[in-house]
């Protein structure tokens, strides 16, 4: 299918799913880990190692590599945070800047359309920086990349890709995380109004 699978599958009825084309890199980096407290695929380094292997990056990691990783994946989370409608700490924004302008790109144009990819010299951990690099500016041109978000539930923070039509869900699952939400708001409003009852 491609052209960025048909620009999102003319984003179907709304649920939260899949990242279209290499979108879908970004989104299964930063959910490596299932926050608060999952298991960190990128927690070791043949962890982190298996991890890449299996999307064909043959990487040699040490423990510096490793958790650089690391805090890109998170500076990454806070970028999509941002596609939520929340700040972006400048230093997130700073790191992913510097991690990903530097890496070297081929950009290629066919009747389908654009889209850029590692240039053919780069390997190991600079390959898969390229990927992320080249999957942002591929999104970015297809109107894909404001779509992929974190959940808003602090706990959660869950990367997903929004298929609404108006592009503002924010909950990765409505049945999971916006149910405990809106169960939390109810339960505090209910409080506040009992407080103010009782004088």
């Amino acid at each position: 299918m491609s052209a960025e699978d048909s620009a999102a599958g003319a984003l179907a009825d709304g649920e939260a799913g899949e990242a279209p084309g290499s979108l879908r890199l970004i989104e299964e980096f930063v959910n490596t880990v299932e926050l608060p407290d999952g298991e960190d695929r990128l927690g070791t380094i043949d962890g982190a190692r298996n991890w890449l292997a299996r999307r064909g990056v043959i990487a040699d990691l040490d423990e510096p590599r490793r958790a650089r990783l690391v805090l890109l994946r998170e500076a990454i989370r806070d970028l999509l945070d941002g596609h939520a409608g929340k700040a972006v700490p400048q230093e997130s924004l700073d790191l992913v800047m510097h991690r990903l302008n530097d890496t070297k790109l081929a950009v290629v144009i066919t009747a389908e359309g654009a889209h850029a990819h590692p240039a053919p010299e780069v390997s190991g951990v600079n390959d898969f920086l390229g990927r992320l690099a080249a999957a942002m500016i591929t999104a970015s041109v297809y109107g894909t990349w404001h779509r992929l978000k974190t959940c808003h539930n602090e706990e959660c923070r869950w990367a997903f890709y929004d298929r609404s039509k108006n592009g503002r869900r924010i909950w990765c699952s409505m049945a999971s995380c916006g149910c405990q939400e809106k169960s939390r708001s109810y339960r505090a409003r209910k409080k506040a109004a009992a407080a103010d009852a009782a004088g």
